[in-house]
C-alpha cells in the first residue's frame, strides 16, 4: 500500500465517530493491518478497540509498531499484559527507543504465562532469547517466569548486579523451577566463578536442601541495588535523582566489582556521590570523563601535574566551564589555582551571564589595577604568555605599572568589517572590563584601540554612560565600527540610523540586518527626518561588486533612488526587466535632477562592473524617452508613456499572453519593479474566461494577491504533497489569506491534500504546527458526506490513491458508490 493511502488511513480513524472503529477494522482489514505495524502515532481510538478486539493479527501488528510516542507505549505496554504469546514475542522484537523498550520487554515477560506451552513452542520468545543472537536483549529476563531464561539471563547480566538482585533473580527460579531449578543453577553458577558473589553457590545448595528454600534466600533488593544495576546494564540517561542512595553499598559494590569509568561518572551526577568514587573514576580517563560531561569533582583534581599529560587542553577548560556553571567549582579558587591565567580566565562568564557570586569574585580579581590604564594595558600585554595564576597575573601587572611603564596600546588594530568576535587576549581583556567598575572603564577608553572599542560596542553591551564616553572620546570612528554586524540589536540599529551618516549608513547597508524600506531610503539620499543625505562613495563602489545571484535586493533597492551614481552602480550589476520598471526609474532621476541628468545617463558608456559595453536600458527605452527630452513638457509624456505601459487592460493581456513557463518571472519582475496588479480586473477577466493554472499560481505569488485569486489557483494547480513549487500557498497560510480549510474543501487531488494536511505521520509531519488539519472541519465534511455508512467511508479510502479531484468531490463520489447506503 502506498505512504498517501497509509497517512489517509490513519487520518480517517483519528476523524471517524467511535461506532465506526470497529466496522472499519472489519472493512479494511488489510490495509489497517498495514498501518498499524508502521512508525505511526496512531489515534488512541484505534489502539484501543486493537486491544479489546481480540483479533492477534491486528494486535501483533500494532505491537510492531515501533513509534516511541507516549500514547504508543502506553497502548505497547497494555498489549504487554495481555500475557499473549505472539503478540509478547512480536512487541520484544520491535525496535524502539532504548528508554522505552525494557519496560514494555519486562512487562512482556511479567504478564507470561509459563504453563502456557505457546511460549516455548518452536519460533516462540524463549526460543528465540535462548539463542546466542539474544545477548544484547536479555536483561528483562532476570525475572522471567521461565527458569531456563533466567539462568541464561544471569550468565550474561549476573556479574554486574549486586547481591540482592541476584537472589531475587534465584528466587524467580525456585519458584518456577523448584528444588531441581535451583539445584541446577547452583551447578551452573559454579562454573563462573559464582558471578563474582563468593558463598552464592553454597546458599543455592543449601536452600534447595532447606524446608523451606525461600526463606534461605529472602530479602528484597534494595532502591540502591536498582540503582547500580541501571548504571551497569541498563541505558545510563534516566537515573532517578530523587532516589536515596546508600553510598556505603555502593562502594561495597566498587570492592566486589569495579564499577566502569562511564558507570562512576553517571553516579556522580547523583546528590551525595563521594569524592573519591568520582576522582577515581576522573584518573582513570580524563579525557574521556571529560567527553561525557562530568559532575562534582573536588577542585584540586583539575589541576595535578600528571593531567596535561592525559587530557587535551579543550578537554581541562569544558570541565572548569562546567564546574563554574553548575555551581561545585568556586569561582575564587579557579582564579588563584588555575594555570595558565589565560586557562582561568577564559572560562569565565560574560557579566551578563555570571551569577553574583562569579561577578564578585572577578571584580576582587581586577579592584587592584583600579582605573589605571598602564596597569590594564600590562594585564592585556602579558596575558596570552603569562604561566601563573590569574591572580598572580594581576598582581604582575600592577607592579609594571608601578614601574613607569607607558599606558600605550600594543600593535593597534583598525575596526574590522564585518566584526568578528574577540578572541585569546582581546577576549580575556574584554571579559574584565565588563566586570570593572564604570569608573575604571571610563578611565581606559582613550587608551582603546579602534578594534578594542569595535568589540565592546558590538559584543559588550556597555552602560549608556560608557557608550556616551566611547563616543565623546572617539567621535564618528567609534559608530561606523558599530555597525558592522548582522545581528546588532534592533535597537542600536535604530540608533545608529537616526546618526543620518552616510560612512555609518553605508556600513549598515553592506553588514546590517536592515529593511528593504531602509535600503531603498539610504540610496535615495533620504535622512530619517526630511534632510538630505549622501550616498557614500565607497557604498556605490562595494555595490559594483555585489552579485545579482545572491544580493539581488541590495541592488534593486537604488532603481528608484533618482540618482546618478546609484544607477549607474546599480544597474551594472541588475538590469531591470519591465518597461514599466524602467520608465519609473527615469522618472525619478528627472524629477531629482532634471532632463539634463536624463540625457546624461543616456548618454553614458562607462557602468563598471557590467560585462559588455552595451547599455543597461534597451534601445526602446532610448527611443522614448529621447522623445520626450525633446518635448515641451517632457516629464509629463514619459509619465503618459509608464500609464499606458502600467494600464490595467495591458496588463491583465500581457500576463494572460505569456507562456507557462515564463509568467512566474513576469509576475515577479513586475511587482519587484514597482508595477502595482490590477486585482479588480484580473478577477474580472478571469470571471469572464479563467485565467490558466500557470497564471494563477503566478498572481498567487504576489504578496498582495487577494483571497478570491488564491482560492482558484488552489483549485487550478495540483498540490503537491508538501507543496513542492508551490511556495506562495504556505506564505498564504502563514500570513492567514488563506486556511488549512480552504486547502481542506479547494485543493486537488484529494491523496495529496491528506498528504499535506494530516499530522500522524511523525516522520512527515509539515513544519509549522498551524498547518496542521482543522479536525472538526474534516469531521464534519465527512460526516455530511459518509455519515455512518462504513461501505462509504472504505470506497472513498480506497479511491483515494488514484482520485484526481479534491477532498470533497473524493468524499461524493464515494457517497454514490453502488453499495453504499
Amino acid at each position: 500500500m502506498g505512504e498517501i493511502k497509509r497517512v489517509a488511513i490513519a487520518a480517517a480513524y483519528q476523524l471517524a465517530e467511535p461506532s465506526m472503529i470497529d466496522v472499519l477494522m472489519e472493512r479494511l482489514r488489510d490495509e489497517t493491518l498495514d498501518v498499524l505495524s508502521h512508525e505511526y502515532e496512531l489515534s488512541p481510538r484505534l489502539t484501543d478497540a486493537v486491544i479489546a478486539s481480540g483479533d492477534r493479527a491486528l494486535q501483533v501488528a500494532l505491537a510492531a509498531n515501533s513509534s516511541g510516542a507516549p500514547g504508543m507505549r502506553k497502548a505497547h505496554l497494555r498489549l504487554a499484559r495481555l500475557g499473549d504469546p505472539g503478540v509478547g514475542r512480536a512487541l520484544y522484537k520491535a525496535k524502539r527507543w532504548a528508554d522505552s523498550s525494557h519496560r514494555i520487554r519486562a512487562a512482556v515477560l511479567a504478564a507470561a504465562d509459563p504453563a502456557d506451552p505457546a511460549w516455548r513452542a518452536s519460533g516462540g520468545l524463549v526460543e528465540e532469547l535462548l539463542s546466542p543472537s539474544a545477548r544484547h536483549v536479555l536483561r528483562p529476563a532476570l525475572r522471567a517466569p521461565f527458569p531456563e531464561l533466567v539462568v541464561r539471563a544471569l550468565g550474561e547480566h549476573g556479574r554486574s548486579l549486586p547481591r540482592g538482585m541476584v537472589l531475587a533473580s534465584c528466587r524467580d527460579v525456585l519458584a518456577h523451577g523448584g528444588r531441581d531449578g535451583l539445584a541446577a543453577l547452583a551447578d551452573h553458577l559454579a562454573e563462573r566463578d559464582e558471578l563474582g558473589h563468593p558463598g552464592l553457590v553454597e546458599l543455592l545448595r543449601r536452600a534447595a536442601a532447606d524446608p523451606d528454600p525461600a526463606a534461605v534466600l529472602h530479602g528484597e533488593p534494595s532502591a540502591t541495588d536498582e540503582i547500580t544495576a541501571e548504571v551497569r546494564t541498563g541505558p545510563m540517561w534516566n537515573l532517578p535523582q530523587d532516589t536515596a542512595v546508600d553510598w556505603d553499598e555502593v562502594r561495597a559494590e566498587h570492592r566486589r566489582h569495579p564499577f566502569s569509568v562511564d558507570a562512576i561518572m553517571t553516579l556522580n551526577r547523583l546528590p551525595g556521590c563521594p569524592p573519591e568514587l568520582a576522582v577515581e573514576g576522573f584518573r582513570a580517563d580524563p579525557a574521556g570523563t571529560m567527553a561525557r560531561g562530568t559532575g562534582p569533582l573536588p577542585p584540586s583534581v583539575l589541576i595535578e601535574p600528571d593531567l596535561a599529560l592525559d587530557m587535551p587542553g579543550y578537554r581541562l577548560r569544558q570541565a572548569l566551564t562546567t564546574g563554574l556553571t553548575e555551581g561545585w567549582l568556586p569561582c575564587t579558587w579557579v582564579l588563584s589555582e588555575v594555570r595558565p591565567a589565560a586557562l582561568a580566565l577564559s572560562v569565565m562568564p560574560t557579566a551578563g551571564t555570571a551569577g553574583e557570586d562569579t561577578r564578585a569574585a572577578v571584580r576582587e580579581l581586577v579592584a587592584p589595577l583600579g582605573a589605571e590604564p598602564a596597569a590594564w594595558i600590562a594585564l592585556y600585554r602579558r596575558v596570552s604568555r603569562f604561566q601563573g595564576t590569574a591572580t598572580a597575573l594581576v598582581a604582575a601587572a600592577c607592579a609594571e605599572a608601578g614601574c613607569g611603564a607607558t599606558a600605550s596600546w600594543p600593535r593597534p588594530l583598525k575596526a574590522a568589517f564585518p566584526s568578528r568576535e574577540p578572541e585569546d587576549a582581546r577576549r580575556i581583556f574584554q571579559l574584565l572590563f565588563e566586570h570593572a567598575e564604570q569608573d575604571a572603564q571610563e578611565s581606559l577608553i582613550p587608551f582603546l584601540d579602534e578594534r578594542a572599542i569595535q568589540h565592546l560596542l558590538v559584543f559588550g553591551r556597555p552602560a549608556r554612560r560608557i557608550r556616551d564616553r566611547i563616543t565623546a572620546v572617539h567621535g564618528r570612528s567609534a559608530q561606523i565600527a558599530h555597525a558592522s554586524r548582522w545581528d546588532l540589536p534592533k535597537e542600536d540599529v535604530e540608533e545608529l540610523l537616526e546618526l543620518d551618516d552616510p560612512e555609518v549608513n553605508a556600513k549598515l547597508y553592506l553588514y546590517g540586518a536592515i529593511a528593504f524600506e531602509e535600503r531603498v531610503r539610504i540610496l535615495a539620499g533620504r535622512g530619517r527626518g526630511d534632510g538630505q543625505v549622501p550616498v557614500a562613495p565607497q557604498l556605490l563602489a562595494d555595490l559594483v561588486e555585489v552579485k545579482a545571484a545572491h544580493r539581488r535586493d541590495w541592488l534593486t533597492a537604488g532603481h528608484l533612488s533618482g540618482d546618478p551614481g546609484v544607477l549607474r552602480a546599480t544597474l551594472s550589476r541588475c538590469r531591470l526587466h519591465t518597461e514599466g520598471g524602467r520608465l519609473r526609474t527615469l522618472i525619478h532621476l528627472w524629477e531629482r535632477h532634471g532632463p539634463q541628468e536624463v540625457e546624461a545617463f543616456l548618454d553614458e558608456q562607462h557602468f563598471p562592473g557590467r560585462r559588455n559595453s552595451s547599455h543597461p536600458l534597451p534601445a526602446s527605452t532610448h527611443r522614448g524617452v529621447r522623445k520626450a527630452l525633446a518635448a515641451p513638457d517632457g516629464l509629463a509624456v514619459l509619465r503618459s508613456l509608464l500609464a499606458a505601459e502600467e494600464a490595467p487592460e495591458r496588463l491583465v493581456a500581457l500576463l494572460r499572453r505569456t507562456a507557462a513557463g515564463s509568467v512566474a518571472d513576469r509576475v515577479r519582475h513586475l511587482v519587484a519593479e514597482g508595477t502595482r496588479l490590477p486585482w479588480p480586473q484580473l478577477m474580472s477577466a478571469h470571471t469572464a474566461e479563467p485565467l490558466p493554472g500557470a497564471q494563477l499560481a503566478a498572481l498567487a505569488s504576489a504578496p498582495d494577491c487577494p483571497r478570491t485569486l488564491l482560492v482558484e489557483a488552489l483549485r487550478a494547480q495540483p498540490l503537491a504533497p508538501r507543496a513542492e513549487g508551490m511556495d506562495w500557498l504556505p506564505r498564504a497560510l502563514d500570513d492567514g489569506r488563506l486556511t488549512t480549510g480552504d486547502v481542506l474543501r479547494h485543493a486537488q487531488p484529494a491523496s495529496a491534500v491528506v498528504a499535506f494536511l494530516t499530522a500522524t505521520d511523525i516522520n512527515s509531519r509539515p513544519a509549522r504546527p498551524r498547518w496542521r488539519p482543522p479536525h472538526r472541519e474534516a469531521a464534519r465534511l465527512l460526516r455530511s458526506h459518509l455519515g455512518a455508512d462504513p461501505q462509504a467511508w472504505a470506497s472513498a479510502l480506497r479511491l483515494l490513491p488514484d482520485f484526481t479531484g479534491s477532498l470533497p468531490e473524493l468524499l461524493t463520489a464515494a457517497a454514490r458508490r453502488p453499495g453504499t447506503a
